[in-house]
C-alpha cells in the first residue's frame, strides 16, 4: 500500500465523481448534511473523505499534520482510554444502545477513542472526524489491515460545524479535544445537535487540579536552588514550562493573543463544564476522576517528563520526589478526587 503520506501529498480528488466512485456504506450516508468527497484514496478505496466545498476556518498546528507520526507515537494509549471508558460507563451506569451509532469529535489517529469503541461496542458504526487529514489516514490504514474499513468513516471536516445530520447518533466521544478549542462550549453543542433524545456523550479532559502539580514543581525548583543541586537542564526547563503552562490554562482569558497562541488552552473547572453541558441543552453532567491513588503526584510527574520530552532517563532526584511524596500525604483520595487532574465527562441528552 502507498504510503499515507505519499497520498496526502497528491492533489486532491476531482470534484466531479465519476461513476466507478468508491460510495459511502450505505449506513453512513444519511448522517451527513452535506455531500462527502474522496479525500484520501487508493486501490478504489477511500480511506479519508472530506466534507465537498467545505470552507472551514477551523486551523490546527503542525504537531497534528507535518508532525502527525510523532505526537501518534508519543500520545497513543488504547488501552488506558479503554479503561477510562469502562470506568466511566460503570461508574454513572449509563446503557448505551446496542450496536450504537457513535460520532467521535477530534479523532485523530483513533488509538485513544475510536479503537476502544470498536472493543466496548460490539458492531457500532462510527463517523470519525479530526482537522488533520495526516492522522485520519493512520486509523484508515489500521482499519484497512484488520478488515473493519466498512464500520468506520474518516471524515476531514472541523466537527465542530453543522455538517452532521441532527439527533441521529447514540454516542459521541472525545478523547481530549475540548480543551484544545478555544470555544469548548462549541464542542459540547455539537455533541447534543448529534444525540438522539437520551443519548450520551464521553469526554476525557484535564482539570484545574493540576494546580497541585504546579506547586509541587514550584517547590521543587525552589529547593534545587537552596540545596546548590541544580537539576538536569533539560528537566528543569520541562518544571518549568509547566508551571507557565497550568498558570496559563488555569482560568484563562480568551480574548487574550496569548490564549489562542496556547494548542493545550484549558484546565477545567467542574463548574465551568456543567455550565456549558446546561447551555448546550444536556440533561445531566456527571464527572468520574480518573485517579486517587496514593502515589498519584509521584506517577504523574515522570509521565509528564516523558510526554514533554519524548524521553525515558530523566528521572527527578530523590529528594524531588519526596517532596511529591509529601504532597501525596498531605492530601487525602477524598480531595484528589475533587481537585482531579484529569476526568472522565459522562453528559446526557
Amino acid at each position: 500500500m502507498s504510503s499515507v503520506f505519499g497520498l496526502l501529498r497528491r492533489k486532491p480528488a476531482p470534484a466531479a465523481k465519476p461513476a466507478s466512485a468508491p460510495a459511502l456504506p450505505a449506513w453512513a450516508a444519511p448522517l451527513f448534511g452535506s455531500t462527502l468527497a474522496p479525500r484520501v484514496a487508493d486501490a478504489g478505496e477511500v480511506l479519508v473523505w472530506a466534507i465537498r466545498g467545505d470552507a472551514s476556518t477551523a486551523v490546527i498546528s503542525d504537531q497534528f499534520k507535518a508532525n502527525a507520526g510523532d505526537y501518534h507515537q508519543r500520545y497513543a494509549a488504547s488501552d488506558h482510554f479503554e479503561k477510562l471508558f469502562r470506568k466511566g460507563l460503570e461508574a454513572t451506569g449509563i446503557v448505551v444502545a446496542e450496536r450504537p451509532l457513535v460520532l467521535d469529535l477530534g479523532s485523530g489517529s483513533g488509538v485513544n477513542s475510536i479503537v476502544p469503541c470498536m472493543r466496548l461496542f460490539p458492531g457500532a458504526r462510527s463517523i470519525a472526524t479530526d482537522l488533520s487529514g495526516e492522522l485520519l489516514s493512520m486509523l484508515a490504514a489500521y482499519l484497512r489491515t484488520s478488515g473493519e474499513s466498512e464500520q468506520v468513516v474518516c471524515v476531514q471536516m472541523d466537527a465542530m460545524s453543522s455538517h452532521m445530520a441532527e439527533g441521529a447518533f447514540d454516542l459521541v466521544t472525545g478523547a481530549a479535544i475540548l480543551h484544545h478549542l478555544e470555544r469548548p462550549q462549541d464542542g459540547l453543542a455539537a455533541a447534543a445537535r448529534a444525540l438522539k433524545p437520551g443519548g450520551h456523550a464521553i469526554f476525557f479532559e484535564p482539570f484545574d487540579g493540576y494546580g497541585v502539580m504546579r506547586l509541587a514543581y514550584e517547590r521543587i525548583l525552589s529547593e534545587a536552588q537552596l540545596r546548590g543541586d541544580p537539576l538536569d537542564p533539560v528537566v528543569e526547563r520541562v518544571l518549568g514550562n509547566m508551571i507557565i503552562d497550568t498558570a496559563a490554562r488555569t482560568d484563562p482569558d480568551p480574548t487574550t493573543p496569548a490564549f489562542k497562541a496556547l494548542d493545550d488552552k484549558w484546565l477545567f473547572s467542574r463548574e465551568r463544564v456543567t455550565a456549558m453541558a446546561e447551555e448546550a441543552g444536556f440533561a445531566e453532567v456527571r464527572f468520574v476522576p480518573n485517579n486517587d491513588g496514593p502515589n498519584l503526584y509521584q506517577l504523574i510527574a515522570p509521565i509528564q517528563l516523558r510526554l514533554a520530552t519524548g524521553r525515558t532517563d530523566l528521572p527527578l532526584p530523590d529528594w524531588a520526589m519526596s517532596i511529591l511524596k509529601s504532597f501525596d500525604q498531605a492530601l487525602p483520595p477524598a480531595f484528589k478526587r475533587a481537585a482531579m487532574l484529569e476526568g472522565t465527562i459522562v453528559l446526557t441528552k
